[in-house]
């Protein structure tokens, strides 16, 4: 049987040009979608350098307003608006050359924006009045009871942690590494209860709970202070050697939170949102993680206890506008609690566990997350 004739050069040629026009236009897609330009065209763009935010000063309509954050630094960062120290929205951990979108509805009113690195300026946001815009107002009426339910559990809550702290910050100034470890644990489990709350208020939240990635010198750098850093002391270096002052600084910031959560009310519509902010930040630095370490865990637990509360004050609300969300929602809780508790025992000390089903738990952390971040439609309640 003849064989076929070898295709000609001609063809060849041809062949080898059209697979690098495709390889060369595959890479081009690529790079537009790392460097945020396939976003929609309403899709307000704003790029973080290693200095800053660009624009500096961003203006939008009031309403809902669909932001696309692009990350044009060498490190992950995060982008939130602040109202005073108020945190209403945030993204965090987003990877260098990657963007993510964030949609926000606001009222008019002017706004901060923290861009990158926390010891970069802030950039300005401009919210305009616009008559088209949905209201966007919770009903405050509904919230009466859930809110001041939660405003209690908040106190007590803050309460252990003062105390919590206090008993943390005598141990290392006793040089007693054991025991400032058993007194760590137990202060970030209430920490992360509170991380919600917490999370609303930017300069204590990044004193207490800020990581190292965020600071230009991390582990080394002055401003890292909080849980993080003594967690680095404490497990990772294995001393209380000089640890002391951010002892005292955690200390002093716990007592101040427990005075803002006494005098100050948290927005209705931030109940679930914020809950679901938090888990979702834990999820975003647990995803880049090959492992679960027992201080991942812990947070893990420690936010699922505090988004149990929150679960618990809204259903009531939920019976009546949602039932099917809320036999959702307690399910993903449920099931999360439980594999928490299955792999609480299986990790010792500062150990990653081959038990833990890594990628069960993130999946679950995000589904509840998402359930929770659609709450404030469901419970959009006027009147």
């Amino acid at each position: 049987m003849p064989l076929s004739s070898p295709p000609s050069s001609r063809l060849l040629k041809l062949g080898v040009l059209a697979s690098a026009v495709l390889m060369l236009a595959t890479l081009g897609l690529f790079a537009l979608s790392l460097n945020g330009r396939d976003h929609g065209d309403d899709d307000v763009r704003l790029v973080v350098t290693a200095q800053g935010c660009e624009p500096q000063e961003l203006s939008v309509p009031a309403g809902e307003t669909r932001f696309n954050i692009v990350n044009d630094s060498q490190r992950a960062i995060e982008w939130e608006i602040l109202d005073g120290v108020m945190v209403l929205e945030e993204r965090e951990n987003i990877t260098p050359g990657l963007h993510q979108p964030l949609t926000a509805t606001l009222a008019p009113g002017d706004y901060a924006m923290t861009c990158g690195l926390l010891s970069n300026p802030h950039g300005t946001l401009h919210v305009t009045a616009n008559g088209d815009a949905p209201a966007v107002a919770l009903s405050r009426q509904a919230f009466i009871a859930p809110l001041a339910e939660y405003k209690v559990y908040l106190v007590l809550q803050s309460r252990h942690l003062v105390d919590a702290a206090e008993t943390l910050h005598q141990a290392i100034a006793a040089g007693e590494l054991d025991a400032a470890r058993i007194a760590y644990r137990e202060a970030r489990l209430i920490d992360q209860r509170l991380a919600m709350a917490i999370g609303l208020y930017s300069d204590l939240d990044e004193r207490l709970n800020a990581r190292a990635d965020y600071f230009a010198k991390r582990e080394q750098d002055p401003q890292f202070v909080g849980f993080h850093r003594l967690a680095h002391g404490l497990f990772e270096t294995g001393s209380t050697d000089g640890l002391t002052p951010i002892a005292t600084q955690l200390l002093e910031d716990t007592r101040t939170l427990g005075e803002r959560l006494r005098h100050q009310a948290i927005p209705p519509d931030q109940l679930a949102n914020g809950s679901a902010r938090v888990l979702m930040a834990w999820y975003a630095h647990a995803r880049d993680d090959k492992t679960l370490n027992a201080h991942e865990l812990l947070d893990l637990q420690g936010l699922a206890a505090g988004a149990e509360k929150i679960v618990t004050l809204l259903t009531p609300l939920l019976e009546r506008q949602a039932p099917n969300t809320l036999e959702a929602l307690q399910a993903k809780l449920a099931r999360l609690q439980q594999r928490l508790a299955e792999t609480a025992s299986s990790v010792p000390g500062t150990q990653a566990s081959r038990d833990i089903d890594r990628d069960a738990l993130l999946t679950e952390t995000q589904v509840l997350a998402d359930i929770l971040a659609s709450l404030d439609h469901t419970l959009a309640l006027h009147g």
